[in-house]
Formats: C-alpha cells, sequence, structure tokens
C-alpha cells in the first residue's frame, strides 16, 4: 500500500492520483491513499495496516517530516520513504533515515516515476534472468560482484572467484539489473554496491580486496548511488 502524507490537501489529492496514474501505467494494481497529518498514518498503522511506501512531505504545519521519519525508524516500521519538499536543506541529514529519494514541488512525471521504479526495483527477487542473445542465464544478484567490457565481450565476475563470459554489451546488461543496486563505475565497469567497501577519489575497493576504477567524470555520481544504497541497507536498532 502506498500513502501520501501533505498538509496541503489540495497538493496530496492530486498527487495521490498522479500515482495511481503511474501505477496504473506500470500495471500495477496497488492500493493508494492520501492523508493530511501523520496522526492519520499511525492510526492505520496501529490497526494493523501495513504501507509499503510512504510520499512525506518534510515540511508539514505541526510537525516536522523529517523528524517523523525519524521516529519511524526507531520504532522500525518497515516502511520506504520518498521526501516531497519545496527545498533541498534537509538533504543531507536526510540520509539516516535512509530515504529512496527526494522529490521537489512541483513534482514532475518523470520525477515520480523514477522514485517508484527505484522502490519497485529494490524488491526485485534475491535472482535475476538474463536474456542475452539468445542465452538465458540465471545469477544471485548477491553472487555477482562487477561486470567488466574488454573487446566484443562483457565478463561478469561472482564472487565465489568464477567469471561469466557473454557477447553483449555492458548497456545491455544493465537494462536488467537493478539500478538501486548496480552503479557504473567506469565506462568499462558496473559495480554491484553491495560489494563496495570503499570508495576514494577514482578507485573503489571490493569486499574481495580488489581494486577497481572510478572515471572522473562518474565519480559524484558513483559516490551519491552509494550513499542512497548504504543508507537503504542501514539496520534500525
Amino acid at each position: 500500500m502506498y500513502y501520501i502524507c501533505d498538509d496541503d490537501r489540495r497538493f496530496a489529492d492530486e498527487f495521490h492520483k498522479k500515482v495511481n496514474k503511474t501505477l496504473a501505467s506500470k500495471n500495477i494494481d496497488a492500493e493508494t491513499e492520501a492523508f493530511y497529518d501523520t496522526a492519520s498514518f499511525l492510526e492505520k498503522i496501529n490497526n494493523g495496516i501495513i504501507f509499503d511506501l510512504i510520499f512525506l512531505d518534510i515540511l508539514l504545519d505541526h510537525e516536522n517530516g523529517y523528524s517523523f521519519a525519524k521516529q519511524m525508524r526507531k520504532e522500525n516500521i518497515p516502511i520506504d520513504i520518498v521526501f516531497i519538499t519545496v527545498t533541498q536543506d534537509y538533504a543531507i541529514a536526510g540520509y539516516d533515515v535512509a530515504p529512496i529519494l527526494y522529490l521537489v514541488k512541483p513534482v514532475e512525471d518523470t520525477q515520480l516515476q523514477y522514485a517508484l521504479d527505484i522502490f519497485l526495483k529494490r524488491h526485485m527477487p534475491s535472482h535475476v534472468l538474463l536474456n542475452l542473445s539468445g542465452e538465458i542465464l540465471s545469477l544471485k544478484i548477491a553472487d555477482i560482484l562487477y561486470c567488466e567490457v574488454y573487446g566484443h565481450k562483457t565478463c561478469i565476475h561472482l564472487a565465489s572467484g568464477e567469471t561469466r563470459e557473454l557477447r553483449c554489451s555492458l548497456n545491455n546488461l544493465i537494462h536488467q539489473l537493478p539500478s538501486s543496486v548496480f552503479a557504473r563505475s567506469h565506462q568499462s565497469y558496473l559495480i554491484n554496491m553491495e560489494h563496495i567497501d570503499s570508495i576514494a577519489r577514482y578507485k573503489l575497493a571490493l569486499s574481495t580486496g580488489q581494486a577497481l576504477p572510478i572515471s572522473q567524470s562518474r565519480y559524484l555520481e558513483l559516490q551519491n548511488s552509494f550513499l542512497l544504497y548504504a543508507g537503504r541497507q542501514k539496520i534500525w536498532i
């Protein structure tokens, strides 16, 4: 179930319609509901209703949405968060509640679609079926360390030390692997962020101890992607 919380009733109702329209365009049948305060949301939770995703306004009339998000994390309420805001001022502080994304009002259709794509890809199965030039390959996502292109081949490096050589482009793989987990560090490398230990300027270290290059043009993008990924994986205690 998808929940919209914004004290601007007009915006909440219009955004509710936009969410329903976007979900319908993706052939997703899901319940959605719009509320104008956090008390209504907590009442639903206390009644045993489970929500998958909340679009939460940061600047509520009598409450700070960021503070409410921290409360939800402390109480281990299992829900993904997309912040809606008129300003990016809370963006850095907000990483500690692991939002999927920040949407700035007025929210464009493409922004909403992107946020929903990230959410949906996060909840993909643990395995992926890759359709590569007629060859179907089933792999556990967590087993993939990184993908590397050289010549006319792409090599998938696995945590076991094995490799899979494929006659396909890296772009072909990118479209089949979840963007919430995989990020490009270089024209020739696609990295599973689950296996990143650290990122330094123009190089990264994997959990296996391997070092891989980061191109100058992709350094900041990879850093931001990894911050979002790491925040979403954080365990709240």
